[in-house]
């Protein structure tokens, strides 16, 4: 057991798990938060009726190693405080009307002519395509037809119509729209077989599913969620108590102003209140630029748009009419709203009926957003009773909360990351930042073997 000094930026469930992490291996931790509170996106409000509500649909999952899904879910023992999920129930609005069984846009849905010229397109496109830009990428995988029917919609409406779509690289795809359901479902199946097909056709129905994940050996995810009416924020909360309890000193609305180093060797962290922090480890769970900074190194710098996210926390006088789904993608051009969480489906315990929409958009976009709008929408969607009345709600704006995936920010951020690699040898930055992986599984997963090579 060593017994060094680990600092640990950004108090997120990253910082959190692995200042546990850490603590485990010997390290005296502490845990730097610049915001008043712990969790980053993975928290929870209250409207004035009592409904909590998340900050996005947050929904943890069990990552397969032990070591840490123990930290992660080893206290969620209690069946009364803590909801299983065996099945994460999704599904999506697309072409003026609900899929509740997939994810995937269904092309099918189309005008027949469109359709048929799409499916003839599709066909014919047998290779595994490789471009970096989402657009291109669409283009050789889906064909013209299915990419600006389908695609090129759904970009615009979580990027911004007048955003230069052919510039977005494949990052831009990450809610898995590039993935679409075509075609009959025996023939979907047989195609999945061939590789350039299987990435870009979803199966048409469960038991193809089922029947390939049980072929393929693949391990059922479980999910886990606060059964207690508190929200996701409870799951943080209790991840904090484990925590402090375990001895890692937390610190919130504190920032880094300097990291000290000799030679290649971080030995000092100096705080905006001017306390300085011995480091024999640096955690980094921010951007890369910031430490850069810190360390007295001109980071690299581009044009960067960041997304604005505008969440309506929505409670009704009437249930919703979906109760199975735990949240929705709405690929429908016909709405702003691009998710939503349907939280008494998460949470068998609350008696409210509410949820949350979320749509994306420009920081001068925000004040365009009308409640009474979003409401019309949910009923137009027949999410909502034509007659259900909001009852309380909260709106949240969350500001720079998602970058606009250019090749300028990818290359930017990358040249970052690998400059401040090379600059100090003492330093674990978190997966997210590194440009390794975005979903907090992975991040988790990353963060987790990087410290357990220590």
């Amino acid at each position: 057991m060593v017994n060094q000094n680990a600092v640990i930026v950004g108090g997120g469930v990253c910082g959190l798990v692995s200042s546990l992490l850490l603590k485990k291996r010997g390290y005296n931790v502490v845990l730097i938060e610049q915001a008043e509170r712990i969790g980053g996106l993975f928290c929870s409000i209250k409207d004035s009726k009592g409904a909590a509500y998340d900050m996005g649909s947050h929904i943890p999952n069990a990552t397969g190693i032990e070591e840490l899904d123990q930290i992660l879910f080893g206290h969620v023992d209690d069946k009364s405080q803590w909801n299983t999920i065996d099945k994460l129930e999704s599904g999506n609005y697309f072409s003026g009307s609900w899929d509740l069984t997939s994810p995937f846009p269904n092309a099918q849905k189309l005008e027949p002519a469109v359709y048929s010229q799409g499916c003839g397109e599709l066909i014919n496109l047998t290779h595994q395509p490789s471009e970096q830009f989402i657009y291109d990428h669409s283009i050789n995988s889906l064909g013209v037809v299915f990419t600006h029917s389908i695609v090129v919609p759904i970009l615009q409406k979580l990027y911004g119509k007048l955003t230069d779509i052919r510039g977005l690289t494949m990052e831009a795809g990450l809610f898995g729209f590039t993935r679409i359901l075509a075609l009959p479902a025996d023939v979907a199946a047989q195609l999945k077989e061939l590789p350039a097909f299987d990435s870009k056709l979803g199966y048409q129905t469960e038991q193809d599913f089922l029947a390939r994940k049980e072929r393929d050996k693949l391990s059922d995810v479980k999910y886990f969620y606060p059964n207690n009416g508190e929200g996701i924020g409870h799951w943080v909360q209790e991840l904090l108590a484990h925590v402090e309890k375990a001895g890692v000193e937390v610190i919130t609305s504190e920032r880094v102003k300097k990291i000290v180093r000799s030679g290649t060797q971080i030995t000092h962290i100096e705080l905006a209140s001017d306390r300085v922090l011995s480091s024999d480890l640096l955690f980094w769970s921010a951007p890369p630029f910031i430490a850069l900074n810190a360390l007295g190194i001109e980071p690299q710098r581009g044009q960067m748009e960041l997304r604005t996210a505008v969440i309506f926390h929505l409670n009704f006088d009437k249930p919703l009419t979906n109760q199975k789904s735990h949240y929705l993608w709405v690929w429908d051009s016909s709405t702003d709203i691009f998710r939503l969480t349907l939280y008494p489906n998460l949470d068998k315990s609350v008696s409210h009926h509410h949820l949350s929409a979320e749509i994306l958009c420009s920081p001068d976009e925000v004040s365009s957003y009308l409640l009474e709008d979003v409401v019309a929408q949910l009923k137009a969607m027949c999410v909502i009773d034509e007659d259900a009345q909001v009852i309380s709600s909260q709106t949240q704006v969350i500001n720079n909360t998602f970058p606009v995936p250019t090749k300028e920010f990818k290359d930017v951020n990358l040249h970052n990351f690998e400059l401040l690699d090379k600059s100090v040898d003492n330093l674990i930055v978190s997966g997210r930042y590194s440009g390794k992986c975005w979903r907090q599984a992975d991040v988790l997963i990353d963060a987790y073997n990087s410290i357990k090579e220590l």
